[in-house]
């Protein structure tokens, strides 16, 4: 083989032999050594399987509770049809159907052609209460008969043992069967474990109302035995009754078969590594790592010493037929050129770390001067305030800051300067100084700013400018004055209210125009009450299409959970921006403030520590 590769004179096709004669050395080691391990594989690959059973059947049984749990609130008026149920559940006037609708269908229409256009999901407690003795009862067995087939049907499914939900007063003692799945070949309420009528009582042995009760502790409890995987899961409870859903899962074949299994991965598995490992290692140092070495060897002296002539010498000695050679090859040939270009590598790496190093003490210090330490004013209870910037470079033009003026007034502000990078950095320091310096003065959010536009605008040669909202709040009163220079639109959430935008006549954003005056609106804020500001970095970040993520989207996402807390807004908008801009790079610094406002004698509802990494 080798003479041939001597006497080839293509250089392509020496190439291409050299390439194919290490693929096949390679190849026909890990073609037995695959062999082998495709025996071994398949013990291991049924072994992690029916791990991966079980895993699957405990997030299927966390998930099945919740299914039946939506299953049951579905309905506007569950909790009192389960109260109505309850409360008529021995005085023998239900007429219940059970895993059929031929009866609930004609009761459903004569509901409805009492109570035209009525949805039976969207009758509330009230509509019920104001219905007739026959239709109330109508209303609860027609419910009662479809959650029924609904758990019926889940039951099939997920192919479970056993579903159910059940009733019990606290001391779990017993359990009331509300609704029982009945599953293919069952004969209801037949004998224990089969599906139960409606107001079946069954005693709890002392191990089930022991695990019943750490239902208080923890909304869901997994308990295994020998031959069932049970998740109980606490839903609601009505009328000092708790409501729990149990799953059942029959898991006796499968861990006999697991510990079988176990054994013959673990036997044939260590046979198969020490055998497979001695063998690799042997041909892959006489193929590869020994050539490799020498390889090695002179790269090193070549560091060490830069003496080219001799490397490329040395070089040549190595007559390995297949890649191998072909580096040494290879390195020969680039050992000339490396030294022409090391010095200049030398000198661009020493500019760009010193840049870097210039950039990162230059974020740090504008991390540094935000505040970061939250809650703020752990001794006022009047309010709270949770902030988050994110730049789009290292260092970047937003900022945020809130801080007292006296003992009675809190100023908040949020601020974005024009462009990015060092430039705008430099010219929020010393806006955000300037503001805090002018506002501990004392004055109104108008004369502030136009002290603050006054000295921004006085030798500003790179035509920058930063847009402000600031506000100064009284928060024994929740009275305040904001003024708005070019920036976003505020949003307010009234206590028990959605998220609103603020609309109003904005002035010029600072270090425009010297001498300008700007408006200032005057507010009330009731405990309870939120505020939202942000940057435009937030409405307008862009995904790969050159969408904007848009005003009309981050409101929506805010009312989509409006009794959020501040850090878990802050933390579902920044969720919700990246999985609208998915990897996009990011176009603008992105800067959100939250403040909350709970009144004299307020308490503080949310904490707003373990907070994730900044939006």
């Amino acid at each position: 083989m080798a003479r041939k590769i001597k006497t080839d004179k293509s250089a392509s096709g020496r190439r291409l032999k050299l390439r194919s004669s290490l693929v096949y050395e390679v190849a026909l080691v890990f073609l037995a050594s695959l062999l082998i391990t495709g025996f071994a594989s398949y013990f291991v690959i049924k072994f992690i399987s029916d791990k991966d059973i079980i895993e699957e059947n405990e997030r299927i049984t966390t998930a099945i509770a919740a299914e039946m749990k939506l299953v049951i609130t579905d309905y506007d008026s569950y909790r009192w049809v389960i109260s109505y149920l309850m409360e008529h559940m021995d005085d023998g006037t239900l007429d219940l159907e059970y895993d059929s609708t031929v009866e609930t269908d004609k009761k459903l229409e004569e509901l409805v052609s009492r109570h035209p256009g009525l949805v039976i999901e969207r009758v509330t407690e009230n509509d019920a209460v104001g219905f007739s003795d026959e239709d109330r009862k109508l209303l609860a067995e027609i419910v009662f008969n479809r959650w029924l087939l609904r758990l019926n049907d889940m039951q099939k499914a997920y192919h479970v043992s056993f579903l159910y939900i059940f009733a019990s007063d606290y001391s779990y003692a017993d359990g009331i069967y509300i609704v029982s799945a009945n599953g293919v070949g069952n004969v209801r309420g037949s004998e224990f474990g089969e599906a139960y009528t409606f107001g079946t009582t069954v005693p709890n042995t002392p191990e089930q109302t022991a695990a019943f009760k750490k239902l208080y502790t923890t909304s869901n409890y997994l308990v295994y035995s020998d031959q069932f995987m049970d998740r109980y899961s606490f839903m609601f409870a009505v009328d000092r009754m708790n409501i729990v859903s149990g799953v059942t899962f029959d898991i006796t074949e499968l861990k006999a078969e697991m510990q079988k299994q176990t054994i013959q991965y673990v036997v044939i598995l260590l046979l198969h590594l020490i055998v497979l490992a001695a063998f690799c290692i042997t041909v892959i140092y006489v193929k590869a790592l020994k050539p490799l070495g020498r390889v090695y060897e002179n790269v090193n002296e070549y560091k060490e010493t830069k003496d080219s002539e001799k490397i490329i010498k040395q070089l040549a000695g190595i007559k390995t037929h297949n890649e191998i050679g072909e580096l040494a090859v290879g390195f020969s040939g680039m050992v000339n050129a490396i030294d022409h270009y090391i010095d200049t590598v030398k000198t661009v790496t020493a500019d760009k770390e010193r840049i870097n190093a210039e950039l990162n003490v230059a974020a740090r210090i504008q991390r540094n001067m935000l505040p970061t330490v939250f809650p703020p004013f752990p001794d006022i209870n009047e309010f709270d305030v949770l902030a988050s910037m994110k730049p789009a470079k290292e260092v970047g033009g937003d900022f945020y800051d809130f801080f007292m003026q006296d003992e009675e007034h809190l100023a908040l502000v949020i601020a974005d300067v024009s462009g990015k990078g060092v430039p705008a950095a430099m010219f929020m320091s010393i806006a955000k100084s300037l503001i805090k310096n002018r506002a501990m003065i004392g004055g109104t959010p108008s004369e502030i700013l136009y002290d603050v536009n006054m000295q921004l605008c006085d030798n500003n040669k790179a035509n920058l400018f930063v847009t402000v909202w600031l506000a100064i709040i009284n928060i024994k009163t929740g009275e305040g004055l904001v003024s708005n220079a070019g920036h976003e639109n505020p949003v307010l959430k009234k206590k028990d209210g959605d998220y609103e935008f603020v609309i109003y006549r904005h002035s010029l954003a600072l270090g425009l125009m010297e001498g300008i005056k700007f408006k200032e609106r005057e507010f009330k804020l009731d405990p309870g009450d939120r505020i939202f500001v942000y940057t435009d970095g937030v409405p307008e970040a862009t995904n790969a299409h050159e969408e904007l993520y848009g005003p009309e989207r981050m409101l929506d996402k805010l009312n989509s959970n409006p009794g959020a807390s501040q850090q878990e807004v802050i933390d579902m908008l920044r969720d919700d921006i990246n999985v609208f801009v998915d990897g996009y790079e990011q176009f603008d610094d992105i800067t959100v403030m939250v403040f909350d406002y709970y009144g004299p004698d307020g308490v503080q509802l949310g904490s707003n520590e373990d907070s994730k990494e900044p939006l």
